[in-house]
């Protein structure tokens, strides 16, 4: 009997993580084996095992690879983005400096209560738009000058457009706050998702080991004019 194809553990502070686990759920989907991809793709088994457990980092054409054949429309590319300037953005995040291990502040936590724009939402190739979260203060923690951090890119083929930070309400615990942020749908027919994760004043993350990659939005983009017109 083959041992069961179990999703890896996901680490929040590896987007490369989700990235792998998104990639293998595709391909399970699809009914392939990881051999069968592997020899679609032209590499070794190992290989396409090592990536889909999140130990190895895949190249921009094997999740292109996998975009085209398990019919994935956007969103792996927008998950690899995020993934491949994780890196970059703890640096920026810390100043250049060697990040240091810090946890969440004991007691402080949110909770998701709803957003405006559901998942899937139809736009025009283009069309700017905004989307407001809905989240509720549930721990003992008053938040005070927190933002959203765009995770990833701000902008670029495929992806929604963002700034870096949103501004979030302050919040005693117990209150619900609504966070607006301005979006841009990509120029082309394709599905695209970005991701916000709360910070502190200093730029520290709030919750480094928890709620994955946060808030996000997810859009399918549709009418694109042909070239000729």
């Amino acid at each position: 009997m083959p041992r069961p194809q179990l999703p890896p553990h996901l680490v929040p502070r590896q987007p490369k993580t989700v990235l792998a686990w998104t990639m293998q759920k595709q391909r399970l989907i699809h009914g392939w084996t990881g051999k069968q991809t592997a020899e679609a793709f032209g590499c070794s088994p190992s290989h396409i095992s090592r990536v889909e457990a999140g130990t190895a980092k895949p190249s921009r054409e094997l999740v292109q690879f996998y975009e085209q054949t398990f019919e994935a429309d956007g969103l792996l590319l927008s998950l690899f983005e995020v993934a491949d300037h994780a890196a970059e953005q703890e640096r920026r995040r810390t100043g250049g400096k060697r990040p240091m291990l810090y946890h969440a502040i004991r007691g402080d936590a949110s909770t998701f209560v709803g957003d405006s724009i559901a998942h899937g939402t139809r736009m025009e190739p283009g069309q700017v738009f905004e989307q407001t979260w809905r989240v509720r203060n549930s721990g003992t923690v008053a938040w005070q000058g927190r933002k959203l951090e765009r995770q990833g890119p701000l902008t670029g083929p495929g992806l929604i457009s963002s700034a870096r930070f949103v501004d979030i309400p302050d919040a005693e615990p117990g209150q619900v706050v609504a966070i607006t942020a301005g979006l841009k749908a990509p120029t082309y027919d394709c599905s695209s998702i970005a991701y916000f994760k709360m910070i502190h004043a200093d730029g520290r993350l709030c919750w480094p080991d928890n709620y994955q990659l946060g808030l996000d939005v997810l859009v399918r983009v549709e009418g694109q004019r042909p070239a000729s017109e």
